[in-house]
């Protein structure tokens, strides 16, 4: 159109309107390359035109500066300013004057794409994903849903939708909840709009789309429906989609091609002898919903069949429980509309919840599959790639190609319930997602039932026997995270407490409580690690954070977030650090620490029910009580049932006060020295203590290390005996406890000072075995150099003095300070702590070790515990049964008639729970409140908990200041 002088000289761009959804930088933009409009004469002898720079979508990219001035139209009329001819010319060649289709629905999208036809695509919406560059410029995102699903749990989802839907019933007509650009539909003037009827969840309704278009004043004539049901309909919609962009040709290549792949799965089929197996697939998991429309097709397609016997065309549905059991589906797929399976297998406590996903056949057999929803959630060309996928891992014929089993490999997991050929495996809710195993690895199956280990991988102190792991050292072991949505793994803390407890069944786990944050920050939540189905000695070894991609059935342990209650109106429990805790049979007690500012020290004696999870301030009798402190020990007298206070920092100078809470009576009584010459220890803080079970009639708290007053850090271990008076019906005072310290004579070699260690018991009588790990010590330097990085035993032998043993345990897991410690069997639990120079960050992983037991048989771990183990199956389906709890609606017509009519107080709930005790369910749901309230079929398998529980059966014994009898109605029941 003209000519203009230049200087060529370096790159430059020219912009012409913006587009907003630029690609990113990894997304390609070879196919939006165009050349420029400009010819290029260099003034130089015998120079020829020359091309110069390129577009890429809407920027002009050269090597020439332009001198706009010097400008001479072609004509020799100058109308128009060289800057304005350049972008009409930039314009006319951009790939948006080609396009002329905008795609409502992700399925057409995906069509558009096979059909190598994307340059006539100008727009698409938020959910058009597949092939990645769809929502690249130069195409528009013209629609947004709402919700962002993908980054929603399937709850949030639900949740949303119901917003959403009720939104929509109170106006009348379209436009419904998608938010349509409708001037930027308006600006495109598409010839061609693809809509579909199937879904509004999954892309936007036709109804909305019309009335879009109508808005902009468009032809309605140019909507496309792309909405096939079934898998021979996307094969016609593949032809539709390719007549109206004049690609007919492609289109019936296309088809082809599909067919053929179909052809080739149905003639491996044929070499399949067995029947074709039933599948049950869920497409939602809140609530549980079975997907219709062509995933019949494409399970018969595989050589299955739907197990609800759905055929292709028909509607997605909600299910119950009671359907899914009477299916008695030979596998069951989990594959969640617009959920990926890292989603899906978070979620996994919602099928696990629920007894009747354990009664399932395909469950207990661990036919169970999560798979990525892309292959099976549109109707689109990926439909036969979902069939030969199916084909393959359900019906064993081979994949297309080694590279397509290789991209599937993060798509399939399929769920282990057995450790070996004859041992059936535990099923434990909270380990659920983790027996989820890829189902390819390289294309194959993964081994089951052992795991081979690199050698660089062994830990010290481990051995190597036959390539299997066999670890009796230190060594960090993989954990994974819980199925309770929304958590992952506890925060990265030190001044923490971790103890040991049995709360369901007869396995014994340990919890998790405070500390602080690597921000400072003071912490009160709550975690529960669960073992390893097979044990804690079964875990799966990690080293430095390198471990197996895939753990061995059974071997790792799973942190759960415990959902704590309170009583009401108590502000419990209390944000701390550097506290002391205990377990007290059925209860948690904790008591002391720092506040959330770091200098408040605290008494704050709190309590956590470990059946109720719930938590409450410990109310005791008397007038006199420890005083505040931070870093004091704790340790628990079963046989006596007293809770034992040593030491700690006030904020002031240290302290060796001695109190002892005797959970009989709820009082404190603090314990002085009966003779001036009695011994008794310095004060101190940053101590640890430990309850020693010496023989049938002494307790020994065993209190080693710890900063000392006037000395720093010491390795003083002493000894205080208890000598027991059971039977006896006495107060404890200080004339009558038979408490007397002494400080222990111990062999050499023997741990030198420390201080903010952590120690831990296992065993009793002279089998016991206490270990202690870490701690700093300020007189070995300052910084990482005071840091202690071993580890010992103290075992006991009546002919000798008590000796130390120093373990083979060194670097990181051992390198650390205000840590914490428990002993399960002989298996040391170790996690958290500070390296002084930040807060250990354990990611996926604990520490554990291994104490030997000398196979004595008198070792037991420590846990107190009244309640017996349980492996009958027909009790954990009692116990099921028992935890849901009486409603209204399950009384009989005529009682709860009755006990509507009654004008006694109380005739409502007094009735709930007469039917719950009837039926042996724990818990009724009160009408007035909407509180669960426990039923004497709970309170009567455990000792009065002193909290007034209503339907005490105990006579409320063990309430302080408290005189209550029974409530008649409760009293004629018969155990």
């Amino acid at each position: 159109k003209g000519s203009c002088r230049g200087q060529k000289f370096h790159f430059s761009e020219v912009m012409s309107d913006p587009v907003t959804n630029a690609p990113t930088d990894d997304q390609s933009t070879d196919t939006n390359i165009c050349s420029s409009p400009l010819l290029v004469t260099p003034q130089l002898p015998g120079a020829t035109p020359e091309s110069a720079g390129f577009t890429v979508h809407n920027t002009f990219a050269s090597y020439f500066h332009l001198y706009f001035a010097s400008y001479i139209p072609a004509s020799g009329v100058q109308k128009k300013s060289f800057a304005e001819e350049f972008v009409e010319s930039a314009i006319a060649h951009s790939p948006h004057r080609k396009a002329y289709a905008i795609s409502f629905v992700s399925a057409a999208t995906e069509i558009v794409f096979a059909l190598n036809a994307q340059s006539k695509l100008a727009g698409v919406t938020s959910l058009c994903d597949f092939p990645p560059q769809a929502r690249c410029a130069p195409r528009q995102i013209i629609c947004h849903s709402p919700i962002d699903a993908a980054s929603m749990t399937s709850e949030e989802v639900e949740e949303a939708m119901k917003e959403l839907r009720l939104k929509k019933q109170n106006t009348s007509g379209p436009p419904g909840h998608w938010l349509i650009d409708t001037k930027a539909l308006a600006k495109i003037q598409p010839s061609v709009v693809f809509v579909q009827s199937t879904c509004d969840i999954c892309d936007p309704s036709s109804d909305d789309v019309l009335h879009a278009l109508l808005t902009c004043k468009l032809d309605k004539s140019n909507a496309v429906l792309v909405s096939p049901t079934t898998l021979e309909g996307l094969f016609e919609s593949i032809l539709n989609v390719a007549t109206a962009l004049d690609v007919l040709e492609s289109g019936r290549s296309l088809v082809k091609h599909l067919r053929e792949r179909l052809d080739r799965v149905e003639k491996e089929l044929a070499k399949v002898e067995d029947s074709r197996l039933r599948v049950l697939s869920l497409e939602g998991l809140a609530p549980l919903c079975v997907g219709g429309n062509w995933l019949p097709d494409l399970k018969y397609a595989a050589g299955c069949k739907d197990a609800l016997g759905d055929i292709g065309g028909c509607s997605s549905r909600i299910l119950s429980w009671d359907e899914i059991l009477n299916s008695d589906p030979d596998v069951l797929l989990i594959s969640p509309c617009s959920a990926s399976p890292t989603r899906t297998l978070n979620e996994l406590h919602l099928l696990a919840s629920a007894p009747e996903f354990w009664k399932l056949g395909c469950v207990q057999r661990g036919e169970v599959y999560v798979i990525d929803h892309g292959l099976f959630a549109r109707p689109g060309p990926r439909l036969v790639e979902g069939v030969e996928l199916l084909a393959t891992v359900l019906r064993g014929i081979s994949a297309p190609s080694p590279d397509t089993a290789e991209s599937w490999k993060d798509n399939v997991f399929k769920y282990q319930c057995q450790t070996n050929e004859n041992e059936s495996a535990s099923h434990c809710t909270t380990e659920l997602s983790a027996r989820f195993v890829p189902f390819f690895s390289g294309g194959k199956l993964p081994q089951q039932g052992s795991h081979i280990v690199p050698k660089e991988s062994i830990s010290d102190g481990a051995q190597l026997t036959n390539g299997i792991c066999k670890s009796r050292g230190l060594r960090r072991c993989k954990v994974t995270r819980c199925t309770i949505s929304g958590y992952q793994l506890p925060p990265s803390r030190s001044a923490h407490c971790l103890v040991p407890i049995k709360r369901n069944g007869n396995k014994t786990s340990i919890l998790l409580f405070g500390g602080e944050d690597s921000n400072g920050k003071r912490l009160g939540d709550t975690w529960e690690l669960h073992p390893p189905s097979n044990g804690w000695s079964a875990a799966t070894s990690e080293v430095d954070g390198v471990g197996l991609s895939i753990p061995l059935i059974g071997s790792t342990s799973t942190w759960e977030h415990l959902s704590c209650g309170k009583v009401a109106d108590e502000s419990v429990p209390t944000l701390r650090s550097n506290h002391a805790i205990a377990v007290c049979g059925d209860y948690i007690v904790v008591f002391g620490g720092w506040g959330v500012d770091n200098v408040t020290p605290l008494s704050n004696c709190e309590m956590l029910h470990l059946e109720s999870l719930c938590w409450t301030h410990c109310s005791t009798r008397g007038t006199v009580e420890p005083s505040p402190r931070g870093n004091p020990s704790l340790v628990y007298c079963k046989r006596e049932h007293h809770v034992i206070l040593f030491g700690g920092w006030n904020g002031v100078h240290g302290l060796n006060d001695l109190w002892i809470l005797d959970m009989k009576e709820w009082r404190w009584t603090e314990q002085t020295k009966c003779d001036e010459s009695d011994i008794w220890p310095s004060p101190r803080t940053d101590h640890t203590s430990v309850l020693w079970e010496k023989n049938s009639t002494i307790d020994c708290m065993l209190v080693f290390g710890g900063n000392v007053k006037e000395k720093g850090p010491c390795s003083e271990l002493w000894a205080l005996e208890y000598v027991l008076q059971r039977g006896t019906t006495r107060k404890f005072s200080k004339i009558e406890s038979r408490l007397q310290w002494y400080q222990m004579e111990v062999g050499s070699p023997s741990p030198s000072a420390r201080t903010s260690h952590t120690a831990a018991i296992i065993g009793k009588g002279d089998s016991f075995k206490m270990v202690i790990v870490g701690g700093t010590d300020s007189s070995q330097g300052v910084g990482r150099g005071s840091m202690l990085s071993d580890a010992w035993v103290l075992s006991y032998n009546e002919r000798s003095l008590p000796f130390w043993i120093k373990l083979n345990w060194s670097g990181s897991g051992v390198e650390r300070c205000r840590h914490s410690m428990s002993i399960i069997d002989s298996t040391v639990i170790l996690w958290g702590g500070y390296n002084d120079e930040e807060t250990v960050n354990e990611k996926a992983s604990v520490w554990q070790g291994e104490v030997a037991n000398n196979n004595d048989d008198s070792l037991e771990e420590n846990i107190p515990n009244e309640t017996e183990a349980y492996k009958d199956q027909s009790y954990l389906k009692e116990r099921w049964e028992a935890e849901i709890p009486v409603r209204l609606e399950d009384l009989p017509e005529d009682t709860l008639a009755k006990a509507e009519r009654s004008k006694l107080p109380g005739a409502l709930f007094k009735a709930l729970h007469r039917h719950a005790v009837a039926n042996n369910r724990d818990t009724y749901i009160d009408p007035a409140s909407g509180y669960s309230v426990f039923s004497q079929v709970y309170l009567k398998r455990r000792p009065c908990c002193g909290n007034a529980c209503r339907h005490c059966p105990h006579g409320y014994i063990n309430v302080p200041g408290k005189n209550i009898t029974c409530d008649l109605e409760d009293s004629d029941l018969e155990w």
